[in-house]
């Protein structure tokens, strides 16, 4: 969907796909799976997303391109309003994307979200108590032929934090998840990790 901007005082027209090539081109914690994120919403026709933790909306306008191409839709939940960060801000009115301000576990946020999506994707607190709560909740809203993902598996410390020595609390929630409902999760390659779960 073309959106038209300001930039340098003079008019251009954009679209969410020149958005996500520019996120591409730039570093930050999420840039070595961009490519894959945007080809799995692709893999999908009219593919619904579920997507918690939106930050900067790296992963946001990986999945809102090939929403914008296929059909489809993103859902976005995040504890605070990512849709005045300038770096989002341009893309907060394209119909393809819902944008939900709030505590994911909070039963009023979670009514927003849709009840049933072909991609769930995870990058929210990183904390483990929480993220098995996400995985409860969330889980069973991937259809059958859905995946879910989930970043900074590899991760050793966050936000700052020190580093935690062989402890990353997405994997250990994974683990704890997958060992209470039989599935399995796969790591993927990469500095930060990226954990799959193939419904």
């Amino acid at each position: 969907m073309p959106l038209a901007r300001t930039f340098n005082g003079e008019k251009v027209v954009t679209t969410v796909y020149d958005g996500f090539l520019d996120r591409l081109s730039k570093w930050s914690d999420i840039q070595e799976y961009l490519p894959f994120l945007h080809e799995t919403a692709l893999s999908y026709d009219e593919v619904r997303v579920l997507e918690l933790g939106s930050r900067t909306g790296n992963s946001t306008l990986a999945f809102l391109s090939a929403a914008a191409i296929n059909g489809g839709h993103v859902w976005s939940g995040d504890i605070t309003d990512v849709t005045q960060d300038p770096r989002v801000k341009p893309w907060s009115g394209v119909s393809d994307w819902t944008f939900i301000c709030g505590d994911d576990m909070d039963p009023a946020v979670q009514a927003q979200f849709p009840p049933e999506v072909d991609i769930f994707f995870l990058d929210s607190s990183h904390q483990y108590e929480h993220t098995l709560e996400e995985l409860r909740a969330y889980m069973p809203r991937v259809a059958p032929g859905g995946v879910a993902l989930f970043h900074d598996t590899n991760l050793f410390g966050w936000g700052g934090n020190p580093p935690k020595e062989n402890c990353p609390e997405v994997k250990q929630a994974l683990d704890a998840y997958c060992a209470e409902t039989g599935l399995t999760w796969e790591n993927l390659p990469g500095k930060y990790g990226l954990g799959k779960i193939r419904l």
